[in-house]
Formats: C-alpha cells, structure tokens, sequence
C-alpha cells in the first residue's frame, strides 16, 4: 500500500526481504507522453501522407482503402491521447475520424475545403506536441471543432467557391503560451461517451498524490511494431564508434601477420646460407685434418657447438612457423568478424529514404498553394535504406532545393499555359541504388530552368566577374555559377529564397558527404540534379602516397585515377603546368609546394613521374607525388578541438604499424591549387581555338539525355549537334557530315539498329565512326550492335563520363 503523501515508498515482501520501489505516479506520466510524443508522429505522418493520396486518387474503391486507414489512424491517436490525459488531442482526434467516418459512408465527397482542413488540423496538433507544455486555450480547440463540423456540410456552393487558382488557406491558430492550472480539465461529453471505443487506459486514473494510483494497464500494442524497437541515436553512434575502433585491432593484427613473415623469410634465407657455410666448412676441415693431423678435439667440439645451433634455430623456424599460421587464422577469422559486425552496426543505424520523404509532400502543396501553383510532387526510392547520419545531413539542403523548385522553378498557371505545359507543375524526387555501394538521389523540375545569361549578368553586378570573363563561359558553366556564395536570380528575396547562399550550402554538404554532384537546366524546360553519395559512412576508404618523406591518405572517394607519365606530356598552356586526362587538359601541381614542404632532392626514375588526380563534381586537378603505395579501409580521427582547422588536412589514422598518418582534406587541395573564384571557373578549359573542334552528332529522343551528353561533350570540347530520332538524324547527317554519331537505340519511327545499317549501307557516311549508348544490357543487343556495324556499345546503366570521351578519343 501506497504511504499518504510519499511518492516513493519501499514494499517489503516478508518472506525473502525483496524490496520493490514503485514509480512516482508523475513520472509515469511523463514517460507515457514521451511515448505518445512518438507514436503521435508516426500516425500524424501517416494521416499526412494519405491526405496527399486520397486528393489525387480517382479510383472509388482504392479510396475506401485510403479512407479505412485514416480512419484507423485518428482513431488510435485519439484513445493514445486519451491514455496520457491530452483531453485537446482527443477532442479534435475524434471530430476528425468523425469527418472520415462520413467520408467512408460517402455522406461527404472530397472537396478541397476539406483538405485544408484537416492538413491544418495536423499542424495543429503537431505545433501542440512541440511546446514543452502541452496545452490550448478552450477557444482554440471551438474554433477548430467549428471549423471541422462545417466540412460535414460539404463543399460550399458553386458562388461560395474560390476562383480556380487556389489562395493560400487560412492556418489554424497555433497553441498559445499555456495558463497556469490548478486542475485538470474535465474530459469533454463527446469524448466521455466514447469512451468505450478503446482499449487504451484513460490518463484520468493516474490522479497526482497523496491519492493512491490504480496499476497502469498497458496500451494496445501496434501490430507494426512488434518487430522493432526504438533506441537513442546517441546509444547507437556510440555502438557504431566502438565497432569503427574495431578496425585499428584488424589493422594491428595484419601487422603483426606480415611481420611473422618477414620472420619467416629472413629464417628461410638463413637456413640456405647456413647449408653452404656448414658444408664449405666441413670440407675445409677434412682438407686441414690430412695435412696437419691436428686439431681434432678442437674440431669436434666446434662441429657440436655447430649442430646445437643448426639445431636451435630449425626448432625456433618451426615454431614461428606454426605461429605464423595461426597468427593467419586469427587474422582471417578476425576479419570475417569484424567485418560481418560493421555490416550489421551500418545496418542498425541505416534508415528508409521514407522518413526522409515524409514532410516533402505537405510541405510542396502548401508552399506550392502559398503562391497560387498546383504542383505534384513525384516521390520514388523510398524504401531504399540509407545511413542515418547521411539522411539527417540532407535534409535541410534537400528542403532548400524544394522550396527553390517551388519558386524559382515551376512557373505560375498563366505561363505553364502560355508554353503549352500542363498547369499543374511537377517536382520530381527520385533514389535509387547504383553499383559501388552508392545511391544516386535526382531532383528536379519542369519549370523555368537556369537562364545563363540572368547567371551571367548576376555575377558582374555582384563583381565576382569582369563582364569579358562572364561572356566566355559556356552555358553548363554559367549555369554553375549558382553554387557560389552569394549567387542569386532573384529580383527580390522572398520568404522561400533569394539569398543566394542556399546553393553554396548544398554542393558544400554534398562534398562533405564525400558526394559528387551534377545538374542539367534548359531554360523553359526545367532543372534536374544529381548528387551521388555512399549509402553509408561507417567506414572509410585512403590511398597512401608519400610525399617529401612523409605519408599522407588521400581519400578513394575522391580520387579519380593514379597515372605514372613521363615528363614530356607534362606541358604548359598559358603559363600553367598542365598534362592531358581522358582528352582534357587537366593543371598539375606538386603536392609537396601545396603543402609547403621541402621536395626530395631526386625522384626515384628521373624520367618518371607519378601523378594522382583528385576531384570533385566542380572541378578536378592533376598532383605530383613520390610514390603511390596502397589503397586501404582505415578509421577516420579527427584531430581534435585544438587542431579544429589545419588546412589541406581534415584528419589522421593510425596504420597497424602504429604510425600516425594525416588524411588530406581534398576541397582545401583545390582551393590551393587552384586561387580565385574566376579561375575556378575556368582554370580547367584550354582556349579552343588553338585546335579545331571535332562534330559529333547525339541522336537521342529523351531531351534530358540529349541534353546531358551535349553538355558533356560541348565541355570537352567538341561541336555538337542534335537529333530526335534515327530519321531526323540521317537527314540532318545527308546535310553535313560529321567525325562521329552517338545514337540511342529505342527511338520512334527508326531505331538506332535501324539508323546504323542505313550509314554502313551509304557510301558516302559508311566510314562515319558510330557509338550505340543504350539501356539495352543483354548479349543479343550487345551483339547486333556490332552485326549491324557499331564501332561501340556503352551500356547506359554503366554509364561514365571519363569513358565516353576515352572511347570518343580513340575513334576520331
């Protein structure tokens, strides 16, 4: 029994002396709302998400399926609010599956009205749940009772409704600071008489103290989540970082391996030179033994002397011997442990693009309403597991780019139709799995698009560029000026954007996150881009290179290739030291001046020089290095509140031999090697009128990747011309000839296959190189692209870029 006036009172059970403790009636409280807290966000999401749903579906009967599940949904909230005492809650939970309850009858049709309603209805509570002290003052809770009573009137009359492009809706009002209370509001009659509908124990029984308190019965578990269970993210990080720590005992253990072979070797080459020593010295003793007779004991106890030492060291060989092998079946055990165990931690902490996505839809349709545009958002990929640290990095970029496609991008009704488009705007948001353990997440829009020259004039008025500079930018890289601090088209800043920082922001996360990041925009056309990322930053991935003595790691995800050339392809364009990468000629510089270190005296091959070539989805620069020695997995330190800030270095390892490496910081390389904002831009470009450009026709149907290979193949340099399909690019190939055609096979009114039999069997194009760039991967279509006269097929799912120009190189 529960002593009057204690919350926490010892129970004594007289037979074994077992003390219990009971809980404090409060604190019972508060944990079964933090519980709510989270459930309340899962069920609202849900109910947000089938709102979305339910205003685009047509289909009767998949509507009732939708209308069954908000349904359900509200009606759990309400017995889960009811159950830790949020009368508010409960209230507008059950007025609201009241409206779905309708709904299911079909006693009230959809209408937008509606919609608004009950999205507000759900930022309403959600704005409750985030205050420290839940509570709404009664008019509050009438006016958003009124407001959800009405829809059982239906939609308003045909005068009533508003004009075709919609207004922004009138929110709700948000909770207000809660007044003090002495007591606890009575439960509302409505909710009181539907009590019974629910398992869960009303929050009412749990009075504060002195009173006794009933046993807490325990809510209804949800079916969905008997296979999971919640854990804090910190206790994860903090398991995900002593698995990591795993990975220097894996390395130590190699270590240890490699240096019981050298053991082993070094006996090896001692037993061989022994043989010979012991045998030349036998027959030196016989030889000395006929001519002089003398010395016999002395010899007899020197050949003793001889073989206990032959005999120890064959004993110590063989016992390392055994050691080293177990030492390698540890070492191999040991790997296939840890790595099985970092497997497991990166899928603990790994996360459905879902919970990512959740917000977007909401978010795209008020923001898109707020501005008189209907606009669909076009959601794929989200069952895709990504690491949760990654998702958490994105998503405020990602909401940026969002809210940019929203007013930058899609166009207001008026002009969608002056352009011929659908007046509904479409944003889409796609993920999906590519090979080398990395996810490719593309975002877009069919609105406006980047207008260069806008890009153009923006950047001379804000003097990061004279207006000479800015007219010899190409388009793709006029366009890329956006990503720079403080680059903006907007006339004026909104609510939504115009500051001109948002962009910055989103390229220098993505190369935070060891991404790489592309785009594509034709004006009045849209926008789309394309960042790649790993799904998982669990482990860490460096080259070693040694440099003036020293090693440092050069993170693989930047590294773009190792080359060893010989010093004359190194030459000089326009007083910089430059030497040619996949066509393109790319600058080289040491990285011992970068990192201002003194240079070796000599290099190991005069006439040899070994070059790494580091990147990001900007730019790319060539850097000289002694050596190149190994890739390998390492765990990544940083270094530190005192050294917070080292440039060139963004932290260190430690390798199994105990030494201490830094880890070079590939952004601040670039920003070194290459100075100004004007020459990133341009230092990787080479005036192309010093050569003649080579044509290339691309004949492809899909504009996007038209569009995208002629931007690839205009930055390398080469005249490029276009062609919608096989017919419209034979024609135009009648009218003017060019050194290559890059085609798509499946294409209207003639396909690729078509298109190359059509050139081989012309004697004037016969010789025209041609290159199939398909998304047909089977070995039949591999094969007929070379029966009907290919000179190569590139599959487009192992589409890149370095590759396409290589290839393109060889042929013309």
């Amino acid at each position: 029994v529960t002593a009057p006036g204690r919350s926490n009172v010892f129970r004594p059970k007289l037979d074994n002396y077992d003390f219990r403790v009971t809980m404090d009636e409060q604190e019972l409280l508060r944990r079964l709302r933090e519980a709510f807290k989270l459930e309340s966000a899962e069920r609202l999401a849900s109910l947000s998400t089938r709102l979305m749903e339910l205003e685009k579906c047509d289909d009767a009967g998949q509507r009732q399926e939708i209308l069954e599940v908000m349904y359900r949904e509200a009606h759990s909230l309400k017995g889960a609010a009811r159950a830790v005492n949020l009368n508010e809650i409960e209230t507008i939970s059950q007025a609201t599956e009241g409206v779905f309850g309708a709904m299911k009858r079909q006693e009230i049709p959809p209408f937008p009205a509606l919609f608004d309603t009950i999205h507000d209805v759900v930022s309403f509570i959600e704005n409750f749940l985030a205050r420290e002290q839940q509570s709404a003052t009664q008019e509050e809770v009438a006016a958003i009772l009124q407001q959800i009573e009405a829809l059982h009137a239906g939609p308003p009359a045909a005068s009533q409704q508003p004009p075709p492009a919609p207004s922004q809706p009138k929110p709700l009002p948000a909770p207000a600071p809660p007044a003090a209370k002495t007591e606890a509001e009575p439960v509302p009659a409505a909710a009181a008489a539907d009590a019974g509908q629910n398992d869960a124990p009303s929050a009412t029984a749990l009075p504060p103290p002195p009173k006794a308190a009933p046993k807490p019965q325990p809510a209804a578990v949800n079916p969905q989540l008997t296979s999971t269970v919640r854990i804090s993210t910190a206790r994860l990080d903090k398991l995900l970082l002593k698995a990591e720590e795993m990975i220097a005992v894996k390395l130590s253990v190699s270590q240890e391996v490699q240096e019981l072979k050298k053991l082993c070797l070094i006996f090896d080459r001692w037993h061989k030179k022994w043989s010979v020593k012991e045998n030349r010295f036998r027959r030196l003793r016989k030889a000395s033994f006929k001519e002089t007779g003398q010395g016999e004991a002395r010899d007899a106890e020197m050949q003793k002397f001889l073989n206990w030492n032959r005999d120890f060291m064959q004993t110590m060989h063989k016992d390392i011997r055994v050691l080293t092998k177990t030492a390698e079946q540890n070492q191999r055990f040991l790997d296939r442990k840890i790595n099985y165990f970092l497997e497991d931690m990166k899928n603990v902490i790994m996360l459905p693009c879902a919970t990512l996505f959740a917000p977007f839809p909401r978010m795209v349709r008020e923001l898109g309403r707020s501005q008189g545009k209907e606009i669909d958002l076009d959601l794929r990929g989200d069952e895709i597991e990504i690491d949760r640290r990654i998702l958490e990095e994105l998503k405020d970029p990602l909401v940026h780019l969002l809210r940019n496609c929203v007013d930058h991008g899609v166009d207001n009704p008026e002009d969608r139709r002056r352009l011929g488009k659908p007046e509904r705007g479409r944003i889409f948001l796609h993920i999906e799995l590519i090979e080398g353990g990395k996810v490719e997440i593309t975002l877009g829009d069919d609105g406006r698009g980047i207008d260069p020259d806008k890009v153009r004039a923006s950047a001379v008025k804000r003097g990061l560029m004279s207006a000479e500079d800015a007219a010899k930018l190409t388009e793709k890289e006029a366009q890329g000026l956006i990503f720079h601090s403080g680059m903006s088209t907007a006339q004026a800043v909104s609510k939504l954007s115009g500051r001109g920082l948002g962009m910055a922001i989103f390229l220098e996360r993505v190369e935070k996150l060891g991404g790489q990041l592309d785009f594509a925009s034709i004006p009045d056309k849209g926008s789309s881009f394309s960042v790649t990322l790993p799904l998982s930053l669990a482990t860490f991935r460096g080259t070693l290179v040694q440099v003036a003595g020293q090693l440092f790691l050069a993170p693989s995800s930047h590294l773009l290739a190792v080359l060893q050339l010989n010093t004359d392809a190194i030459r000089t364009v326009e007083n910089k030291t430059t030497i040619t990468y996949v066509g393109d000629p790319l600058s080289l510089v040491g990285l011992a001046d970068i990192l201002q270190m003194k240079k070796p005296a000599i290099r190991r091959e005069l006439n040899k020089v070994q070059v790494m070539v580091l990147g990001t989805s900007q730019r790319r620069i060539a850097f000289e290095v002694d050596e190149v020695l190994a890739e390998q997995e390492v765990l990544f330190k940083e270094l530190g509140k005192q050294l917070k800030r080292v440039k060139n270095i963004a932290g260190a390892t430690i390798l199994g031999t105990g030494q201490v490496v830094p880890i070079l910081n590939v952004h601040d390389l670039l920003k070194s090697a290459v100075g100004s904002a004007g020459d990133r831009v341009l230092s990787a470009r080479v005036k192309q009128e010093e050569r003649k450009k080579k044509s290339i026709l691309v004949v492809e149907d899909s504009i996007t990747s038209r569009t995208l290979l002629k931007s690839i193949l205009e930055a390398a340099g080469y005249e490029v011309k276009t062609a919608v399909d096989g017919v419209d690019g034979y024609t135009k190939l009648k009218m003017n000839a060019v050194d290559l055609v890059l085609s798509d096979v499946e294409m209207p009114r003639m396909s690729g296959f078509e298109l190359t039999e059509k050139i081989r069997a012309d004697a004037e194009l016969a010789d025209t190189p041609l290159i199939l760039c398909t998304s047909l991967a089977s070995k039949e279509d591999r094969e007929r692209g070379v029966q009907v006269g290919a000179n190569a097929y590139i599959i487009k799912s192992n589409f890149d870029q370095s590759n396409l120009l290589g290839v393109i190189e060889k042929l013309i």
